[in-house]
């Protein structure tokens, strides 16, 4: 990692002494306050974790409510945006048929974004890719199929 994302990682982390709930429910003594990133520092950090992708390999980028809608704009990089909704509904263009990055700003178990995956599946998007800013599954997330792609890895601490 380079220096300016090590300074943008550090600047958003907040360490505690003590374990707490993170708001997704994990104990941990570490938190990504991902919502105080600048839109640049979210378009640095997309480069980071899909940079590699050629422009056609997806369509539109489907950003989970709430955290995890800012990143996808940055991640869709000019392509189209959908919203997963805390209700579950979609919000944007339509996604059947279309080649669908799931986006989320932290990941830990996975069962958040793979749920959201299933969800653009059942409404006719192939899933071909899960990306997020913070990679905390230590390895679960992902699979040869439908990579999780991210800016930044660590252990859940």
């Amino acid at each position: 990692m380079d220096e300016t994302t090590k300074a943008i990682i550090d600047r958003i982390t907040v360490r505690k002494d003590e374990p707490f709930k993170t708001p997704n429910g994990h104990t941990a003594t570490v938190f990504y306050d991902c919502i105080q990133l600048s839109p640049n520092e979210l378009a640095r950090l997309a480069a980071q974790a899909v940079g590699h992708l050629e422009h056609d390999a997806f369509d539109i980028a489907v950003g989970l409510a709430y955290a995890g809608i800012f990143f996808s704009a940055a991640v869709a990089g000019g392509r189209q945006v959908a919203i997963l909704q805390a209700d579950g509904e979609f919000t944007g263009p339509p996604l059947n048929g279309k080649k669908v990055v799931v986006v989320d700003d932290v990941v830990h178990s996975g069962r958040r974004i793979g749920g959201a995956a299933e969800r653009v599946k059942a409404s006719g998007g192939i899933v071909v890719g899960l990306a997020c800013i913070v990679d905390r599954s230590n390895g679960s997330v992902g699979s040869k199929e439908t990579p999780l792609w991210s800016a930044f890895q660590t252990e859940m601490l």
